[in-house]
């Protein structure tokens, strides 16, 4: 794993040969002969063994280093100083022909010297004027060239250090942290690494397309590129170091196929292969190899649809669809399937519980369906998360009227569902539309709504059979 400050690898640095001349992902591919996944490997040790955080961060340090050169930009303290200038040798047309032939010695005249005029020396009054003005030229140079980054950059605009903020123990297993910028919900929640991404969903203003970050460290929500696409009625999926927001419902309430991909490296976003459908409400989920969308709605009827995407054919693959077609289901990863669960079927939320079994990583055999016990509870629009071989789901009460008080746990290996606490919700214990996410052994819980209202809420739940206490030493002297 690269580490900050290691040295680049030879590849490494044509890489970044390569990033320096301009060139795309693509273009770089093609240049070095590798697979665009390869090209993107490369990249992120590139970024992690300089510190930066972007293509332009890293051309900077590259060339203040002296890692790599500028093509085309030509030593004067290494060309003999009799030398032909490009440009004044007209061969084949070219004003650089003088670079392309070896260059030989020119016999010159001697020149006679001639008499040095007499300069008239500016008056001493006149040069604090000039000393201005040079002051104020390179201060507009330097404004010019920061706008330029900041509107260019891949770097957002900084924005101001919230106070420092401690998280809270609320309950035994579940803690509070900071709120959200703004409250959100039917957005994407995705962990990659230690931050969780905040990617679109819907505030009071109406749908959003911003994205923000949270530091689980330092405890700070910071703003990210926005998504190109203003979607709500999402989730998203992390696949080799990007996050993937497939399909999603628009501003105008219709379902869209877009398919755009973050990457959290590079704070940018590009397009991938659209969907087969339009699709919102459908639940996205990643093995490791492949992405998946289960479900959803396509602006007239409620799917059992599901598809596989292969990034490395950049294509999606139909799969077998699931026994009920419904939205706004929830699911994990757990064992290595992929557990789809609740949902909604355009009558009633669901208990339903099925999950798809993947047939290795090829794409020849399509896998199969199995059913699991049902929850516990209907629920749709809930969240869930796959941790420690057992699937997590809270929340849930969209399109329903029974009361969800608390949250339930699936363990595969017993095939049976078991309460798990849900926080304190005050007077609106339905609690829909939210946004589950893990990061190592903490499930965070974010936003979603209470009855109609919109929340801000961070929650974090921890499950006491992996929460760590240390024993207190008996003192000395005293009772043992």
């Amino acid at each position: 794993m690269a580490e900050k400050g290691e040295s680049l690898s030879e590849r490494e640095l044509e890489v970044l040969q390569c990033v320096v001349d301009g060139a795309g992902n693509k273009e770089i591919a093609v240049v070095l002969s590798i697979s665009h996944n390869t090209v993107k490997v490369h990249l992120r040790n590139i970024f992690t063994k300089l510190d930066v955080t972007s293509r332009t961060e890293a051309t900077t340090l590259a060339l203040q280093q002296g890692l790599v050169t500028v093509h085309g930009i030509v030593s004067t303290e290494t060309r003999p100083a009799d030398a032909t200038k490009p440009g004044d040798n007209a061969t084949n047309g070219s004003p650089h022909a003088a670079d392309l032939v070896p260059e030989t010695a020119v016999s010159l005249p001697p020149i006679s010297p001639q008499p040095i005029p007499e300069l008239e020396i500016e008056p001493p009054r006149l040069r604090p004027r000039r000393m201005v003005t040079i002051g104020l030229l390179l201060v507009g140079l330097v404004t010019a060239v920061f706008i330029g980054y900041q509107a260019f950059g891949n770097t957002p605009a900084p924005t101001p250090t919230p106070e420092p903020f401690a998280e809270s123990r609320i309950t035994d297993d579940w803690l509070q942290s900071r709120p959200l910028p703004t409250p959100r919900a039917n957005m994407a929640l995705v962990s990659s690494g230690l931050n969780l991404y905040l990617i679109g969903g819907e505030t009071a203003a109406g749908v959003t397309n911003t994205v923000a970050i949270f530091n689980t460290l330092d405890l700070i929500w910071r703003e990210g590129a926005a998504k190109p696409t203003a979607v709500t009625e999402i989730t998203g999926a992390e696949l080799f170091g990007e996050i993937y927001i497939p399909g999603g419902k628009l501003t105008d309430g219709q379902p869209t196929n877009v398919v755009e991909v973050y990457s959290p490296a590079n704070n940018s976003w590009r397009v991938a292969t659209p969907l087969p459908t339009a699709v919102s409400g459908g639940l996205v989920l990643s093995d490791g190899s492949f992405l998946y969308l289960f479900g959803g709605w396509d602006g007239q009827d409620y799917l059992a649809n599901a598809y596989r995407f292969d990034p490395a054919a950049n294509s999606w693959q139909i799969l077998p669809d699931m026994a009920t077609a419904r939205a706004f289901v929830t699911g994990g990863v757990v064992k290595g399937n992929l557990y789809v669960v609740g949902g909604y079927d355009g009558e009633r939320p669901l208990s339903e519980c099925a999950y798809f079994a993947a047939a290795g990583d090829s794409l020849d055999s399509e896998g199969q369906w199995h059913r699991c016990a049902p929850m516990l509870l209907p629920r749709a629009g809930a969240g869930a998360s796959g941790l420690l071989n057992k699937l997590y789901v809270f929340g849930g009460g969209a399109f329903g009227q029974e009361a969800i008080t608390y949250s339930e746990s699936y363990n595969p290996d017993t095939d049976q569902w078991s309460v798990v606490n849900t926080p304190p919700l005050s007077d609106e214990p339905n609690w829909a539309s939210l946004g589950i996410a893990n990061v190592e052994i903490r499930i965070y819980a974010v936003g979603g709504k209470r009855g109609e209202v919109v929340t801000d809420t961070t929650f974090i739940y921890q499950p006491l059979a992996y929460q760590t206490y240390i024993p207190i030493a008996p003192v000395e002297g005293g009772n043992r």
